[in-house]
């Protein structure tokens, strides 16, 4: 077939040709230099390139780099980098909170491939950092979306504003298949390396993703589905090497799969993460008994050495969930804080934690502790098997992990009591309702994340109430979405505004009698309620607070048998408890709780009925910042005030 151009030459001025491609069907291939070249932006170059229909465009060797706004890129192209060119983001530009270098939403067989060495794609983090720029984590490198068959190689993606590659949905339900990764660096990104949200068929080989630092959770990758509807099916990272990252090396964040009916199926083969200043590898499910993830996740051939605050990570994680297991794997001089370890097993608030086997695992390690810590657990581990080999001072110790080991190596486990679902009814029966109306002030109790509340009120009165925000970490606050929920089921729904963080009034009329449930979400930040003008409680199933010295009141019903508090910080983070019997009595204190204690006591000790205090304080070592507190055996509601 014959290729026809039309050519047009100014004799005045330019002394080269420019074509215009007519029959674009059948172009194979053109240069971006062909459409022209500026030094201070080139992207009605490119543009023009993408949009001539050519199966695959070159970013030629120039003078300087090609210089651009954001670039979407389209089905059935190859865009080639040669070797040592640079494509940058233009200064002053990219202002929106989503722009991102290379755009591809919904496409097919698309391939960006650099010849060579140096081909890379640069942003300009440290501008986005400005006050010229609304902070923003979603200025990627490369954004492909509900794309199927891509290829990303031999590339260097470098400072983006978000991630140096995101792999994400554009329409709901279709992930990313059919991506290969391979032989990219991904280096001094803002959020993470790579971010993994939905695929299916995932290659991720031979590439580097370092000195990750900005936006938490600045790991080097992150697999972090956002809904049910995503997946993350036959997803393989092989050979890469991960390296001193600000966040963690390797993270799997999972909660929002819960609710999937595609099982994981995840591999790590012959990878290296090392120094790190979180985690090594990190796997966190929050399972629970109503909700558990399935699916299988090997990691084979790996070593994980030098990272500050562990190596292995393996938090909430159900026995009857995704099994976990590690094979030839090394783990070298991780977990420099007193708290962590090697290998440290989380079981959050589940009481089946467990299907996890070590086949081979060696530990070095130079600090006189467990190798393999088991942390939070109430029951005793199930299905947890293997040998690790210790290498410790010059000394070699082998552990055979089974029920055995666990059991010698903590007997004094906390003491198995049930929870008790949470009802409307029990309201009215351990808080006494409020009759005159006026405002209490509630003391400075900040809610992680989340905060949620009972509020009993009777048909013709007034709800009211007064919030407050706090900015935890670097992200900026954002207005928070509130919902009240009236006993019938109907929901109100609110906007507490950023302007209002630090006091936002609200009022409703109460049409129905019952408990009223606010929830205010702010995401990873704090919110408290300064005053109601009803009875107020928290549901405490399992309570995420932060930084709150307080007092919190339990109020135990004449019938109970048994109840009990666990109280527990957040590995590196803790908190000091102490808990009043009815008597006043101080009956239980810990100075410094980093994992989980726990409380118990029964009828048959004496009385147990009446109000409890748990009193909160600061740790007497390490961080006082988030803290969780259950209740058991009781419906578990506290009020932030004396009952």
């Amino acid at each position: 077939m014959k290729r026809f151009f039309f050519f047009v030459i100014s004799f005045f001025v330019l002394p080269v040709i420019m074509p215009v491609i007519v029959s674009a069907d059948t172009i194979k291939e053109v240069k971006v230099s062909q459409f022209g070249f500026a030094a201070e932006d080139s992207t009605k170059f490119v543009k023009a390139a993408i949009g001539s229909g050519a199966d695959r465009i070159v970013f030629d060797k120039q003078g300087g780099p090609w210089i651009v706004t954001p670039i979407q890129l389209r089905s059935n192209l190859e865009v080639v980098l040669e070797e040592g060119v640079e494509v940058l983001a233009k200064a002053g530009e990219f202002q929106a909170l989503g722009d991102c270098l290379f755009h591809a939403p919904n496409v097919k067989n698309l391939k960006i491939i650099g010849k060579g060495k140096g081909a890379t794609l640069r942003m300009r983090k440290a501008d986005y950092h400005t006050d010229a720029y609304k902070k923003s984590e979603w200025r990627h490198g490369i954004s492909i979306r509900s794309a199927e068959n891509v290829v990303i190689e031999n590339v260097s993606i470098v400072a983006s504003g978000g991630d140096g590659i995101y792999v994400g949905v554009a329409s709901r339900g279709v992930p990313c298949k059919n991506t290969v990764i391979k032989n990219v660096i991904c280096d001094d990104n803002n959020r993470q390396g790579i971010s993994v949200i939905s695929a299916d068929n995932l290659l991720i080989e031979d590439c580097v993703l370092k000195n990750t630092i900005g936006t938490p959770p600045a790991a080097g990758i992150d697999f972090e589905p956002n809904g049910p509807s995503e997946q993350l099916t036959n997803c393989v990272m092989r050979r890469c090497v991960v390296e001193n990252n600000h966040g963690d090396g390797i993270v799997y964040y999972l909660p929002n799969l819960l609710k999937s009916d595609k099982p994981v199926s995840l591999r790590l083969e012959q990878c290296t993460v090392k120094s790190g200043s979180q985690h090594a590898l990190r796997f966190i499910t929050r399972d629970t008994a109503e909700n558990t993830l399935k699916g299988t996740f090997d990691i084979v051939d790996c070593k994980f050495e030098n990272c500050k605050n562990g190596g292995i990570s393996i938090y909430q994680k159900a026995a009857d969930g995704v099994a976990i297991s590690f094979k030839n794997v090394e783990v070298n001089n991780c977990g420099t804080v007193e708290t962590t370890a090697p290998i440290r097993c989380d079981a959050g608030n589940l009481d089946n934690f467990g299907n996890i086997t070590f086949d081979n695992v060696k530990v070095k390690d130079e600090q006189d502790r467990r190798a393999l810590k088991l942390a939070n657990a109430v029951m005793p581990p199930k299905n947890i098997t293997g040998k690790i080999t210790v290498e410790r001072n010059g000394k070699t110790e082998v552990l055979q992990i089974n029920d055995d080991w666990f059991a010698r190596e903590y007997p004094n486990m906390c003491k198995y009591v049930p929870t008790v679902k949470l009802l409307p009814e029990h309201f009215s029966s351990i808080i006494k309702p409020r009759k005159d109306g006026s405002s209490v002030s509630v003391p400075a109790i900040w809610h992680r994340n989340q905060g949620t509340y009972w509020i009993y009120a009777e048909k013709g009165t007034q709800i009211s109430f007064a919030a407050a925000m706090r900015k935890i970490g670097r992200i900026d606050l954002s207005a928070a979405d509130g919902t009240l929920t009236f006993p019938s089921g109907a929901v109100k729904k609110f906007k507490m505004p950023v302007e209002k963080a630090q006091r936002f009034d609200y009022e409703i009329a109460a049409e129905e009698t019952g408990v009223y449930v606010l929830q205010i979400d702010v995401k990873s930040h704090a919110v408290r309620l300064l005053e109601c003008n009803q009875s107020l409680a928290f549901p405490a199933q399992e309570l995420h607070l932060i930084s709150s010295v307080c007092k919190l009141y339990l109020n135990v019903p004449a019938d109970t048998k048994e109840f009990g508090i666990r109280v527990r910080g957040d590995g590196l983070e803790a908190v000091s408890a102490e808990i009043f019997a009815p008597s006043g009595q101080s009956v239980w204190k810990q100075g410094t709780i980093s994992d989980s204690a726990q409380f118990e006591r029964s009828s048959a000790e004496g009385s147990i009925a009446g109000v409890w205090v748990i009193d909160i304080k600061r740790p007497e070592k390490l961080v006082f910042e988030d803290f969780f507190i259950t209740i058991l055996g009781v419906p578990p509601l506290l009020s932030p005030v004396p009952l």
